[in-house]
Parts: structure tokens; C-alpha cells; sequence
């Protein structure tokens, strides 16, 4: 027979065990485990910050409080105070709602959490989505990969170029190629499965629309090698 679960909550609380619970739980590794995870809860919820570093503002709390239809008892925004109670002794009413306020507890931390993470990204600029395209493999290669052309928040151009691997005989360089193949800019090289550049500024995109990932030898020849690793065109 193991700790009931109101039992499990109000130890996890801060509740000293009796003397019965107290030798239950020095050979039972089960309910050990559970006075341990719902502890985890009570943590999170009386911790003054979020994994990000911000405290969400007290609405957030009154809003989880309506939302889940919680009692008067726990009214009080968790976050408004870092430092953790004292064990108290609860009375019976208490002691039948310990549990259902630890699951309302984690619930809480949950959707404050979002709530949190929604109210900076919101605060924060994200760039904009200009164009995008699949990178095809050319002959006897197989890899996959795409490439991203976002306008960022400061005005400048960045393409995000991935691959499925990143082998290469010698490295990897990353072009911009005009359509009848007869003009490109390098943005640099790419090291890894996926690679960030800045696009120059006044280049004009729809003059050099296709991607291409190639494979140069180390031979210190600036130029094209003309073995293309992956290709694609950006739908602008």
C-alpha cells in the first residue's frame, strides 16, 4: 500500500511526515519519486522567474486563476514572492485539495509560460519571409537541402542556406547565379548543415535568383569550380 496522493502533495509542501509515513517512504522508492516530482512543481511555481528571465505581470496569474476555476486559497499570484513558505499544518479541507492545487499549479506554470513567451515575441520584431526555394541535388550527389531569403528587422538581406550533409571534397561555397548561368556573386563558404549570409546591399535578386552550393578544391582559384553540389531557384 502506497502514500495517498494528498499525502504525497502536502509532503512535497513542506509538511513534516508522521512517524508511519515517514518509515513507508525510507523503503519505497515509488512514492519517493512522486513526493520528488510533485516538489518539482511547488518549485516552479513559487520560483520569481521564467526559464527566459521575465516575471509574466500579475494579470497573467489572474487570468490562469479564472481560466481553471481555482478557490480563494490560491487566490495569490505564485510569482509574486520568490522566497518559499514555511511548512504549515493544513486542516482536512486543505489537505483534500493539496493535490488538485499542485495539478493546477503545473498547469499554471505551463500556461504562464506561454503567455510569457507570447508577450516578448510579440515585443520583439521578426523578420520578414521574401523568398524561398528546395535545393535539388545535381548529378552524383543526393543530398537535399532549401534556402530562405529574409528581410530582417535593421533593413539588411540574410539567406539561410541548409543541406542534408556536409561533405564535400574539398569545401563548400555558397552562389548566387544569374539565369543563363553566365554571371554570380559568392556569399562565402559554408561550413556545417546550414549557413547564414548577408545578402550585399543593391544586389538585385531577380538578376541572380538561383542558389548554389558547389564543391571547391583547395586550390586557391576564386572562381566557380563548376561542380554543383545543390541548385535552386527563388521564387521572388
Amino acid at each position: 500500500m502506497h502514500l495517498h496522493d494528498d499525502a504525497l502533495a502536502l509532503l512535497a509542501l513542506g509538511e513534516a511526515p508522521t512517524a508511519e509515513e515517514a518509515s513507508h517512504l525510507e523503503g519505497c522508492t515509488r512514492c519517493q519519486a512522486e513526493v520528488n516530482s510533485y516538489a518539482r512543481v511547488v518549485r516552479a511555481g513559487r520560483s520569481r522567474e521564467t526559464v527566459d528571465g521575465s516575471v509574466p505581470p500579475p494579470e497573467v496569474w489572474e487570468h490562469i486563476h479564472g481560466t481553471l476555476n481555482l478557490g480563494a486559497e490560491v487566490r495569490r499570484d505564485p510569482l509574486a514572492d520568490s522566497q518559499p513558505e514555511p511548512p504549515v499544518s493544513l486542516d482536512s479541507k486543505r489537505r483534500r485539495r493539496a493535490a488538485g492545487w499542485l495539478a493546477a499549479a503545473a498547469a499554471g506554470a505551463l500556461i504562464a509560460g506561454a503567455a510569457t513567451w507570447g508577450i516578448v515575441r510579440s515585443q520583439v520584431p521578426q523578420p520578414e519571409v521574401l523568398a524561398s526555394t528546395a535545393l535539388e541535388p545535381l548529378p552524383s550527389y543526393s543530398d537535399e537541402g532549401t534556402a530562405t531569403v529574409d528581410q530582417l528587422p535593421d533593413g539588411e538581406r540574410e539567406l539561410i542556406v541548409t543541406a542534408s550533409s556536409s561533405q564535400a571534397e574539398g569545401y563548400r561555397e555558397v552562389w548566387l547565379i544569374s539565369p543563363d548561368i553566365t554571371s554570380m556573386v559568392s556569399l562565402g563558404t559554408m561550413e556545417g548543415r546550414e549557413a547564414r549570409f548577408r545578402i550585399p546591399a543593391g544586389l538585385d535578386l531577380s538578376a541572380f535568383p538561383i542558389v548554389d552550393i558547389s564543391d571547391e578544391p583547395l586550390d586557391g582559384n576564386p572562381e566557380h569550380s563548376g561542380k554543383s553540389i545543390l541548385r535552386g531557384q527563388l521564387e521572388l
